[in-house]
């Protein structure tokens, strides 16, 4: 019997928190606003949008309960505000930058690690932080080889089809786009560019759509005991597991205006234990989690831009 077709979305759904003409009403104003006035419409998007769309807010309010439980409901309404002023910051510095401004600066820390990266080819692993599209084809650049950057395909098709359009403006011989639209070869395609000695730039901080997870028990909160479940994707420590590639972790940080700090830490590997490979991911995605991932978060909080719940508290 054939599956039934699925019903058609309402034309609303495109004015949503993830429609396409919220995002293109974003990056007009962001192309036409005067500079001395962009800090007023930023607040004027902000505030609309953090108002209507509930979903993101209490998704954001319960991912800074897991992680500061000490913070009453006030703060954390007032915290969830504060990541999407600074997701709206960055959206608007990156729709500058795709149309040709050059106006981001931009400051290094932890250079040796990434001088470290070799010509065998490498895995850049990190999170929903900073502006993820702009820093990218600066990699691309920097590093003089093959990069490969791996997205997560948008939830309307309207709105998937007017980012590729966007980014599009970006690729180059050197700088590729690579969306993980369930496509089953995708692993196959980004271990073969690792064989070549290209670079694979994966974020490993939520899991979306039909892919691969890790599930882990992690206690998110220094201040609490209290454990949670918090899903990642498999794929990367699956890829450096069969490549053999390092994984090095590299956040990107907006430390003011139009700045932004490149942060890379020690490389790691995911290796087979004893031949069981899943223990191995499991070790490696443990030390990404707990001694990588969630000591940057804890600190860097108000750019965590993870917009659904991240953590699952398990029971006593």
């Amino acid at each position: 019997m054939a599956e039934p077709s699925p019903q058609p979305r309402s034309f609303l759904h495109r004015f949503s928190a993830y429609g396409d003409l919220t995002l293109k009403f974003q990056a007009w104003g962001a192309r036409v606003c005067p500079p001395y006035l962009e800090p007023l419409y930023i607040a004027f998007y902000s505030s609309v949008l953090f108002l209507i769309a509930a979903p993101v807010r209490n998704a954001l309010m319960a991912n800074l309960e897991a992680l500061f439980p000490e913070r009453g409901w006030l703060q954390r309404f007032q915290d969830a505000y504060r990541v999407v002023w600074n997701f709206s910051f960055t959206v608007a510095d990156a729709t500058r930058a795709r149309h040709g401004e050059n106006i981001i600066d931009w400051e290094l820390d932890g250079i040796e690690h990434l001088e470290a990266i070799s010509d065998s080819g490498a895995i850049l692993l990190t999170a929903h932080m900073g502006n993820y599209d702009v820093a990218a084809p600066l990699f691309a650049q920097k590093l003089s080889r093959p990069f490969n950057a791996v997205r997560a395909p948008e939830r309307h098709a309207e709105t998937q089809a007017w980012m590729e359009e966007q980014l599009a403006t970006q690729g180059n011989d050197h700088y590729h786009i690579r969306y993980n639209k369930n496509d089953r070869l995708l692993g196959l395609e980004l271990a073969q560019s690792i064989g070549r000695g290209e670079v694979v730039a994966i974020q490993g901080d939520r899991v979306m759509f039909d892919v691969a997870l890790f599930p882990l028990d992690i206690q998110p909160s220094e201040r609490s005991d209290d454990t949670y479940r918090f899903r990642l994707p498999k794929g990367p420590f699956v890829l450096a597991q069969v490549t053999g590639a390092p994984i090095h972790p590299v956040f990107i940080l907006r430390t003011g205006w139009r700045r932004y700090r490149i942060k890379a830490l020690p490389a790691f590997h995911c290796k087979a234990q004893a031949r069981d490979r899943e223990a191995g991911v499991e070790i490696a995605a443990r030390h990404w989690v707990d001694d990588v991932l969630l000591p940057v978060v804890r600190e860097h909080w108000t750019q965590w831009f993870v917009f659904e719940s991240a953590f699952e508290k398990t029971e006593a």
